[in-house]
């Protein structure tokens, strides 16, 4: 029940084991890393490893059998304090930070005591406070001035973990004051190897499917199980297949799928991002084959990329316009153009580079900034 648990970050692993077999543990951390790899979980773990009741925190080995071990995962330790966006809110609160008051969703107030308080009070139970920040890029400006003090005199033994996806979403002055952790997005196998573990899909089969949509996030792959994406996908892909035969099918699917009555702009910019990355991924299956090289991923994909490969027309090069002509779609989506124009302005031009064949970029074409159509 130890770190065996965390699959993917085994430098992370070994970097606190380090730091506790030396006695070097710094006092803040900020974790970065795509949404969805495993950060907060480890952060648990981490947790575990300082309070285990079993082994000493020098090993940096935690039971996760002990009292301590499974309140951490519990979330009921007396000395982990957790912070993270409040139901209906859009950011993490001041009064989570400093202390106070918050209107509740159902209009009551919810007080806070607040981290920073929280953290200086002598532990209960272990030997150090720990707390753990999840959302960290969505503090806003009055409650990371006020962590800020906490994280440049912090308690002795506190261990503050501040958990983002980039730190291009952080201030300077919590960069500075933290140690940063980088965590990367999981590979295929090991996104399948986890979904399977936790029973999040039932056949192997579906989790081969999910890993190669989910970009390397279990918390990706675990929404898409959610939402019925992978159906979506299947629909879309043998739809891909008969492009040229029938174009206006994969036009009226994917306009209706993206852009359903109440979605929000962002809304629209991901489902578009989700088509065109399955999309591109197809076409990069298709680029593979036509270079005689080995294919990848799940047998939906391999399938149907195999089945137009047989009867595509051109060359690699037009395999590579049709990727290009992907990606547009989601600059489109994020100007706010009109849905189905776009939608069959791209698909007339993916089933021309087919049917045509020997479609060839000019030699003096240059990637273009602005949205751009084959048709002339």
């Amino acid at each position: 029940m130890g770190w065996h648990e965390i699959v993917g970050h085994k430098s992370q692993i070994e970097q606190f084991q380090r730091y506790l077999s030396s006695g070097r543990l710094a006092s803040a951390f900020l974790f970065i890393g795509p949404e969805g790899v495993g950060k907060h979980f480890f952060a648990r773990k981490l947790t575990q490893a300082l309070f285990c009741e079993v082994n000493p925190e020098e090993q940096c080995n935690p039971c996760g059998h002990c009292p301590a071990c499974q309140q951490v995962m519990k979330g009921t330790h007396p000395d982990l304090h957790y912070v993270e966006i409040l139901s209906g809110s859009k950011e993490i609160r001041t009064a989570q930070i400093v202390g106070g008051t918050v209107k509740s969703t159902n209009e009551t107030d919810e007080y806070f005591p607040g981290i920073c308080y929280e953290v200086n009070l002598k532990p209960i139970r272990a030997k150090r406070k720990v707390v753990i920040i999840n959302d960290a890029d969505t503090i806003n400006n009055t409650a990371t001035a006020n962590l800020l003090k906490t994280l440049e005199e912090p308690p002795p033994g506190a261990v503050i973990m501040l958990i983002g996806t980039s730190l291009s979403q952080q201030i300077d002055t919590i960069i500075s004051r933290c140690q940063v952790v980088t965590f990367n997005s999981l590979l295929s196998e090991q996104v399948q190897q986890i979904l399977l573990a936790k029973q999040i899909v039932e056949t192997p089969q579906q989790a081969s499917e999910l890993s190669m949509i989910a970009n390397g996030s279990i918390g990706l792959a675990s929404r898409y199980v959610e939402t019925e994406l992978l159906d979506v996908r299947r629909e879309l892909l043998q739809m891909l297949s008969v492009l040229p035969q029938q174009p206006e099918r994969l036009s009226e699917f994917v306009s209706s799928f993206i852009n359903k009555k109440g979605d929000s702009r962002r809304a629209v910019i991901q489902k578009m991002e989700f088509v065109s990355s399955i999309v591109v991924a197809c076409f990069h299956q298709i680029l593979l084959q036509l270079s005689g090289q080995k294919v990848i991923g799940d047998a939906v994909l391999i399938n149907t990329s195999r089945e137009i490969a047989d009867a595509w027309q051109g060359d690699v090069e037009t395999v590579l316009a049709c990727i290009d002509r992907t990606l547009d779609t989601v600059f489109h989506a994020q100007k706010n153009a009109n849905v189905k124009m776009f939608v069959e302005a791209w698909v007339d031009d993916l089933s021309q580079i087919w049917t045509v064949g020997g479609f060839k970029l000019p030699t003096t074409w240059v990637p273009k900034k602005k949205p751009h159509s084959l048709h002339p």
